[in-house]
């Protein structure tokens, strides 16, 4: 669960290395990604149908969002020195 609480929702799926499937879901609030390996129980056909995304680790996903962050900031920035 994210921390604003709202529900996440699978967006894709990638293979580890080790060949371990592991399904991405995004939070459809705030955008907070979390990555799942998959259980037994998880129909496996339907894991499948996800797109495929490339290999990463909540580290790379947490960077990538922070300079986006940080870009968007910086627009701000550049704003209000011009204006």
């Amino acid at each position: 669960m994210s921390t604003c609480g709202c529900k996440m929702a699978p967006v894709g799926r990638f293979q580890r290395p080790n060949e371990e499937y592991v399904i991405s879901h995004r939070c459809l609030g705030c955008g907070f990604e979390r990555f799942n390996r998959i259980a037994a129980d998880d129909d496996f056909d339907l894991v499948l149908s996800l797109p495929v995304q490339p290999p990463r680790t909540g580290r790379e996903v947490k960077a990538q969002q922070l300079e986006v962050r940080l870009a968007e900031q910086q627009e701000l920035w550049d704003m209000e020195e011009a204006g």
